[in-house]
């Protein structure tokens, strides 16, 4: 039988050679997911935990393989519909709300009103039905703080006499960075983190409901102080924001303060961050005892301040560090003007002293800058070493003579460290002068 030879279909080709190539890019990324939660796993069971690195490496996991239950679980989140949400977005589902851009979760009959420019009018005691306002009309009743418009997050209550846009805005900030907060400080959050629950028990989900924490942010400076003036007495005169930690007990909550400040001494982010780390510290991090160390109260302070260079991107992301802002620039000239202690000296302050109204500006930035060299000088090579100190320091186990000091938890004398801290300074300090385009006048020390 006569019979002529002829190549592939060059099309049917083009199929087969995409489809080989589309199965080999998923079992890479399979293998590379497989490898990565295998890594996870081994940072949480380490001795001690390492639960900051699990964190990152279970992040790393999804990016491979979106659908890892083990990964979503521990991270988490719950199967939902073909996919994956967090309880408290199924909740709301199961509410009949949506997750709109502007107004977050909102009963979905709602939409139509808002995006015609209206807000719900406030409501009277037992009152079901909304009645609706333009929005202007309904901010200006919600203006004073005794009448404040309430937003509910997954993880926070807001109360706010500010418009409700900037309200919502402010929610969408505060779960960003709360999300970053616990992945940083997961070593110090320690056993009371979620995460490190679901590692201890492979069948635990995540919890269906969370007691939330409490912020309030006040359209004014004056409705701050007008609100805050006998809670906090007169040191709350000169202050960017307040809180004060709630007694030791395991879920206890206390609000945070702070205001709008267009135009102020830090940018009202900063103040944000600054203050919500504090709160996120104290009431996830289990009981706490840090009056009782033997000086080392910088370290709160500290930290506080390194959260302030907290950054929101357009896409959503977040950066964290690094010799930038208002206080550091102040920090900067501090130092070339001679006026930071030597750091035996400035970590062994007490409250008392650091607080002390003629160098709590100058204090404050150098425990800014100290942050950011331990935790991201030298390639970060002093992070796990200081955070293992900042949680001793939290529960008040720094005592004279203990051998628990931050020059023996990092292995370096004061001195040594004196030299490598200046020698920073100078030089990613000097990079930063550089590029900064912060006006001069801005007043001394910042914001506290």
């Amino acid at each position: 039988m006569p019979s002529t030879a002829r190549g592939a279909d060059p099309e049917a080709r083009g199929h087969q050679s995409e489809g080989s190539a589309l199965e080999l890019v998923r079992q890479i990324r399979s293998k590379s997911a497989a490898a990565f939660f295998n890594l996870a796993r081994k940072a949480a069971t380490a001795e001690p935990p390492r639960l900051a690195l699990a964190d990152t490496w279970l992040r790393a996991t999804l990016q491979r393989d979106p659908n890892h239950a083990e990964a979503r679980r521990l991270l988490g989140y719950v199967p939902h519909e073909g996919g994956w949400a967090r309880p408290f977005a199924v909740r709301q589902l199961a509410e009949g709300k949506m997750n709109h851009r502007l107004y977050g979760w909102i009963p979905a009959e709602w939409l139509p009103r808002l995006e015609r420019g209206e807000l719900p009018a406030p409501a009277s005691p037992g009152q079901r039905r909304v009645d609706w306002l333009p929005a202007e009309q309904a901010d200006q009743l919600r203006s004073d703080i005794r009448n404040p418009w309430k937003l509910a997050t997954e993880h926070f209550e807001l109360r706010s006499n500010a418009p409700l846009r900037e309200a919502v805005e402010l929610t969408h900030r505060l779960e960003a960075f709360y999300d970053l907060f616990c992945s940083m400080m997961a070593d110090v959050i320690g056993e009371s983190l979620p995460l490190a629950r679901r590692f201890r028990v492979p069948s635990l989900t995540a919890e269906a409901t969370y007691r939330p924490h409490q912020i309030v942010y006040f359209a004014t400076e004056a409705d701050y102080l007008d609100s805050l003036r006998n809670l906090a007495g007169p040191g709350i005169q000169g202050s960017l924001g307040y809180y004060n930690p709630p007694p030791s007990a395991r879920g206890a909550r206390a609000p945070a303060y702070f205001f709008r400040d267009p135009g102020g001494r830090l940018p009202d982010q900063a103040t944000l961050f600054h203050e919500v780390s504090h709160q996120l510290l104290f009431e996830t991090a289990g009981p706490h005892a840090y009056l009782k160390n033997a000086g080392n109260y910088w370290v709160f302070e500290g930290l506080g301040t390194f959260f302030e260079t907290v950054v929101m991107n357009a896409d959503g992301s977040m950066e964290v560090g690094g010799l930038v802002g208002a206080r550091v620039e102040e920090a900067l000239r501090s130092y070339q003007a001679g006026r930071f202690l030597p750091l035996a000296t400035f970590v062994a302050l007490e409250p008392e002293a650091f607080n002390r109204p003629s160098s709590i500006f100058v204090n404050y930035q150098q425990a800014m800058v100290l942050t950011i060299f331990l935790m991201q000088g030298r390639d970060q090579a002093y992070r796990a070493s200081f955070l293992d100190y900042v949680k001793d320091a939290y529960r008040g186990r720094i005592k004279r003579g203990s051998g628990r000091s931050l020059q023996d938890r990092l292995g370096r004398a004061y001195e040594d460290l004196e030299l490598e801290f200046r020698e920073f300074l100078e030089t990613e300090g000097g990079r930063a002068q550089g590029r900064s385009q912060t006006d001069p006048s801005d007043r001394e020390g910042g914001g506290r």
